[in-house]
């Protein structure tokens, strides 16, 4: 992944959550890729603190994952598109709460290639 596109404020992906369709495409992203519903993963309101909720939210699949199987885990990975080599490192860098977090800015960055390739952004 690109750290470049992860740095938190304006210099990264996380700014475009402030819109409400790239907020809702990249919850429905990151509930097709961890296999959340509605109910456990709702839209949250457009905020400064939109990243941090979303984290929040995905935390708790992750850890069901994790409490599973480590396969689970690393099958949920696969289908957010993060690399095996990118999970160990995030994981023994910061654990499962940094690991959520990569979660949802790649869910985000799909969003934005989409759109973008679509010619729409």
């Amino acid at each position: 992944m690109n750290n470049d596109l992860s740095k938190p404020g304006n210099e990264g992906v996380q700014r475009f959550l402030d819109r409400a369709e790239l907020l809702a495409s990249t919850v429905a992203q990151l509930r097709k890729d961890l296999s959340l519903s509605d109910a456990e993963l709702p839209v949250p309101e457009v905020s400064e603190e939109t990243f941090e909720v979303l984290r929040a939210a995905v935390l708790p699949r992750l850890e069901e994952l994790q409490r599973q199987s480590t396969t689970g885990l690393q099958t949920a990975m696969y289908r957010v598109d993060i690399p095996e080599a990118h999970l160990r490192r995030t994981m023994s860098l910061g654990g499962l709460h940094s690991l959520a977090g990569e979660c949802v800015l790649r869910a985000l960055q799909k969003v934005l290639t989409r759109l973008r390739f679509a010619g729409r952004f």
